[in-house]
């Protein structure tokens, strides 16, 4: 293995590393919002026993409507992305176009 090769794989392994360590830190501050806002939903939304749902049900929806939507988003865009690699350069470059004129109008 020569030199820059072991060099290029030294550094994408410590930006991989990087990356891991990034997430990580994300996940706990996500962990920690969602302990918190479910510490907010209990002190405003005491229990109803009349069979309705409560404010923390109704946010509990909202909240899993919204994560389905950003998960088909992503699904989208990589399907897009996906379609855009295997098309010839030439029809990327018009739908390019295409999509920057519908844009502006």
């Amino acid at each position: 293995m020569t030199k820059e090769l072991k060099e290029g794989l030294g550094r994408v392994e410590h930006e991989a590393y990087q990356i891991v360590e990034a997430v990580g830190l994300q996940n706990e501050q996500i962990r920690i919002a969602i302990a918190r806002l479910d510490e907010i939903i209990a002190l405003l939304a005491p229990k109803d026993d009349a069979g309705e749902p409560t404010l923390s049900d109704l946010l509990a929806h909202l909240i899993a409507q919204n994560r389905e939507q950003l998960i088909l988003s992503r699904r989208t865009v990589d399907l897009l992305v996906d379609m855009q690699k295997g098309l010839p350069d030439q029809t990327v470059e018009a739908l390019e176009k295409r999509f920057a004129s519908l844009a502006k109008a």
